[in-house]
């Protein structure tokens, strides 16, 4: 949530009610609010008040919730959630401490998609403040069925390399956050855009 409500988040709040509810299943509102350098306050007041107005009432994550203080819905109220999910994920030995800034990874990539090679893996560095957390993404691929797009099958060691659990900050990468989300609360349809495939 970096700005206020816009007409292609509306396009697709109303999408996103319209198929849950022909599916019979229950729409989730989660504030994922990771973006802490441009996140503000009233932005998210302001979403919560538009969709109010519009009628776009949701089955879980209730407007009303947000608004009395931490949530099980707003990402920056899950720390705990995401620090048990990474420690799982250090216990099997796959994380790692990275030192490597966005832009070298662009440069080593040699393209725009910044596919991360993994040069910090065997490194050995320690995580603290000013080194991003990443997840070992081992090649192999997944095999699975878009509702839009039908059967695919796509590598992720491949496409992105290593993902950022924790950045620089300290702060949860969306790509984290949203998955330990949607594990945690039982979340079994994605409504994204067909350019968000790959």
């Amino acid at each position: 949530m970096t700005g206020r409500l816009h007409l292609g988040h509306l396009v697709n709040a109303v999408y996103v009610w319209g198929l849950v509810r022909a599916l019979n299943g229950q729409v989730v509102l989660r504030l994922e609010d990771h973006d802490r350098g441009r996140f503000r306050p009233e932005y998210e007041t302001a979403i919560l008040d538009d969709l109010e107005w519009l009628g776009l009432v949701p089955d879980l994550g209730s407007i009303t919730g947000f608004r009395g203080g931490a949530s099980p819905y707003r990402q920056s109220d899950g720390a705990e959630r995401y620090e048990t999910a990474l420690d799982e994920l250090r216990t099997r030995g796959l994380t790692y401490a990275c030192e490597c800034s966005r832009a070298s990874q662009v440069r080593a990539a040699g393209d725009e998609e910044g596919r991360y090679p993994g040069r910090c893996r065997a490194r050995g560095l320690s995580e603290e403040r000013g080194r991003r957390i990443r997840v070992r993404m081992d090649p192999g691929v997944e095999l699975f069925v878009d509702l839009g797009a039908g059967p695919a099958a796509q590598d992720p060691s491949a496409q992105c390399g290593d993902l950022v659990a924790r950045d620089v900050a300290g702060d949860w990468s969306y790509q984290f956050a949203v998955v330990v989300d949607d594990l945690a609360q039982g979340i079994t349809l994605v409504i994204r855009g067909l350019d968000l495939l790959a």
